[in-house]
């Protein structure tokens, strides 16, 4: 069965700190805890859309040391193809150093390591996984060229392509217009467009600013305010489901699984809308990126509650 979704991005190992509180500069706390989980965009959002019963396939890059040697045994247990999950023997495995407050909000610093040695050549090694895919799913933890490839490999052989343009950078209009699919949060929605958001009314304002630049379809996530979802023909405001939170750390990887997962299923956009939002409340009622991941059966039982 060929893959329905690929996804191409950033493989890192989270280290998590439970704090009472965030510290100022030069300050020092004590953590309450430490733990360490897989993580990484890419691989958060090929994890997402597995558990979400799709059929997914991972580029990725990984250093070759114990952390990445474990990833990609982790990895390939859990269903991914290893010959894509590619081991840097020069650098090591990017590692994602993560506060966690006592409110689930965090704070993250990440040494990309390997991450940033994904190239164009690792893409050029697999065409035949770019054949036949519904959904091409990428961020921006990896080199911006080797971003702006995928999309077009992706279009070129007719797939919709996501883009999550995290970490915030500017976008050149090439790229946008190979994107399918936006998905920033509020502030990078921001940063992209250069406009302030001061009420929901603006909204519609930076997702048309978006459509101008070439987008086809914008998705503005709000976290606990919801989304805001706009493209030519039709607006749609979403609420978050509301859930007791633990962990937000990888709410928006989730939401990207369930959206491509819907849309890969060929969903109408509201209910591929809802299926991400619904697996983003999810993953913020569990600690941990992967770990909080939900599956299909924990989905489907949660959207039958509303």
């Amino acid at each position: 069965m060929p893959n329905s979704i690929l996804v191409l991005g950033s493989s890192n190992v989270d280290l998590i700190l439970k704090v009472p509180r965030f510290n100022q500069p030069g300050e020092t706390i004590r953590a309450d805890h430490l733990t360490t989980v897989y993580g990484g965009k890419g691989a958060n959002q090929a994890i997402a859309a597995k558990r979400l019963g799709a059929e997914v396939a991972l580029i990725t890059r990984l250093g070759d040391d114990h952390y990445g040697q474990s990833y990609r045994r982790y990895l390939t247990k859990k269903g991914l193809n290893p010959k894509s999950i590619f081991l840097d023997k020069k650098v090591p495995t990017g590692i994602a150093f993560i506060e966690l407050d006592t409110k689930g909000e965090n704070r993250i610093v990440v040494a990309p390591g390997s991450n940033s040695y994904l190239s164009i050549d690792d893409l050029r090694k697999y065409p035949p996984l770019f054949r036949k895919i519904k959904v091409f799913v990428t961020q921006l933890e990896i080199p911006f060229e080797t971003v702006t490839m995928g999309l077009k490999m992706a279009k070129k052989y007719g797939a919709l392509t996501l883009l999550n343009p995290s970490p915030s950078r500017p976008l050149s209009n090439e790229t946008l217009s190979l994107t399918d699919f936006l998905i920033p949060n509020e502030l990078e929605a921001q940063s992209l467009t250069g406009l302030k958001m001061r009420t929901k009314q603006d909204l519609p304002k930076m997702a048309t600013t978006l459509l101008k630049m070439g987008v086809k379809n914008v998705v503005i996530t709000l976290g606990s305010k919801g989304l805001f979802f706009k493209n030519p023909y039709e607006e749609i405001w979403m609420e978050a489901f509301k859930v007791k939170v633990v962990d937000t750390t990888a709410a928006g990887d989730a939401f990207m699984g369930g959206l491509a997962c819907g849309l890969s299923e060929g969903k109408p956009i509201w209910e591929a809308l809802m299926f991400g939002n619904a697996a983003g409340a999810l993953a913020t009622t569990k600690l941990g990126a992967q770990p909080s991941l939900p599956s299909r059966k924990e989905l489907i039982r949660f959207l039958k509650r509303y």
